[in-house]
């Protein structure tokens, strides 16, 4: 803190000495010299007292600067990303640190989160549950951001049913509130109804790709839900609606890394049909089962063009965890 260089400064700038600032605060002049050299520092009932004294706010007084905070704590995200995914240890170093710095910041603790949920998610790290759960439970507690408390506690239930605790986080769920997009009055949804022309279209083209995101996402969950509840003739038609959203909105005709609005949106794609072929599979219509499944793997060997063979087995794996959660090993051998 550089309380005593920041009052020297405010007192050379209204020409004080300090004796006279002294006088002015009914205080002696050591008091004011060891507030300078900071060997000591005004008591806290003098805080607002100075701050109205030199005309300033309590963040001047304290050569508090937000912009230079909120620079730091990116540089932090920066450089803890860096290892987020090929070093968990060096990455939650880091974010540690920059907690012990600046330890109301929801962004780092929202991160130290992420990084938590995603090795345990993509890894299989079930040892960082206990960290992750205190993690979630701080800002749930601590934030007054209600978004970074609904992400919060969207981890927070992710985790427990990785756990297998499944009644702790329909709970979970459930504490959380409805908010509809359409009350979310934001730039972007604010930029597209009020302006007009260029100024419309700067926002609403990056809406439009959210929306359709959303939309393939929602009929994708609703036909898992309905195959979790045995409903193969639903399951099949809102797997269906799902692949027809994505493919309303591709661009051209052909099957390609460019077609897709958003990269990873192929492996959204070929899961749809993966997960058709499972329904006929399960309604005895094997013909149209195959074709599925062909249409499956017709769509990730074309949509990362020369990148497939690099990313061969990434991809496959998720392709074999949707085969083989479908039950179609037991029509055709997964590739």
């Amino acid at each position: 803190m550089n309380l005593g260089n920041r009052i020297r400064e405010l007192r050379k700038k209204k020409g004080l000495t300090q004796e006279q600032l002294a006088n002015a605060l009914g205080l002696s002049p050591q008091a004011v010299s060891k507030w300078e050299i900071e060997a000591s520092y005004p008591d806290m009932t003098l805080i607002p007292v100075l701050a109205n004294f030199f005309d300033v706010s309590l963040d001047a007084l304290f050569d508090f600067d937000i912009t230079k905070k909120q620079q730091r704590i990116d540089e932090i995200m920066e450089e803890a990303g860096r290892y987020f995914w090929g070093n968990l240890e060096k990455a939650e170093e880091i974010y540690q640190k920059g907690l012990e710095d600046y330890p109301d910041s929801d962004k780092i603790k929202a991160e130290l989160l992420s990084l938590y949920e995603c090795h345990m998610r993509s890894f299989g790290r079930m040892e960082l549950a206990e960290r992750a759960v205190a993690i979630a439970g701080r800002l749930i507690a601590e934030s007054a951001d209600l978004f970074a408390v609904c992400s919060a506690k969207n981890s927070l239930a992710s985790i427990y049913k990785m756990q297998d605790r499944y009644a702790e986080a329909k709970a979970v769920v459930d504490s959380l509130p409805y908010m509809y997009p359409s009350q979310l009055n934001d730039k972007m949804r604010c930029t597209a109804y009020l302006l007009r022309g260029e100024d419309r279209l700067a926002e609403v083209k990056d809406w439009r790709i959210i929306e359709w995101q959303e939309l393939f996402i929602a009929c994708d969950l609703e036909g898992l839900g309905y195959w979790e509840t045995g409903d193969y003739e639903n399951a099949l038609k809102s797997f269906r609606e799902a692949a027809d959203v994505v493919e309303r909105f591709l661009k051209g005709d052909k099957i390609c890394y460019d077609a897709y609005p958003i990269g990873g949106s192929q492996t959204n794609h070929m899961c749809m049909y993966l997960e058709m072929a499972g329904c006929l599979l399960k309604l005895g219509r094997t013909d149209e089962c195959g074709k599925a499944i062909d249409r499956a793997y017709d769509i990730i060997s074309h949509a990362w063009d020369d990148d497939f063979e690099a990313q061969y087995d990434d991809i496959m794996a998720q392709y074999r965890k949707t085969y083989k959660e479908f039950g179609l090993d037991e029509y055709r051998e997964c590739p």
